[in-house]
């Protein structure tokens, strides 16, 4: 039996990030706030602002972000929602209750570029977001930690 990921993820959350780039050495770090607003049945506006902090310089560059996720039973559908991909598709993941994970059914291609993320469910209120990138341009790990806001 698979969580009712729609009511799970519907809410504020606040994050951090950390990119690191070959032998784990952080690029650079971010926080901020992200909030998943239900629109219609099965449907969240996911929404993140933050800013993040460059290590090479300590330059830091505020950023914002949208995607909209549809939830179809243990199975979530991930797309685009701003910028030139918006409506595109990102990636799909389904629920594997074993892991207690959401992992990618595919792979997203940028270009040359793959992109694998996976959602780790750790309880009511945190959840992790590991996002794999690799190819020709760009070789990182962004990993993610989201709190669920207090009301």
């Amino acid at each position: 039996m698979h969580p009712d990921l729609y009511a799970y993820f519907s809410g504020r959350w606040r994050f951090t990030r950390r990119m690191l780039g070959v032998d784990e050495i952080v690029i650079g770090e971010a926080e901020g706030h992200a909030e998943f607003h239900p629109d219609e049945a099965h449907r969240l506006q996911y929404k993140e602002s933050g800013q993040l902090r460059l290590a090479a310089d300590q330059r830091v560059v505020s950023f914002t972000r949208r995607f909209d996720y549809r939830v179809e039973g243990d199975v979530v559908h991930v797309a685009f929602a701003d910028g030139v991909q918006a409506g595109q598709a990102y990636q799909s993941y389904r629920y594997d209750g074993t892991q207690k994970a959401l992992l990618p059914l595919e792979t997203h291609l940028c270009i040359l570029d793959r992109y694998d993320g996976r959602y780790v469910l750790i309880d009511a209120d945190r959840f992790d977001l590991h996002t794999r990138i690799e190819g020709p341009h760009k070789d990182y790990l962004l990993h993610t930690q989201f709190t669920r806001a207090s009301a």
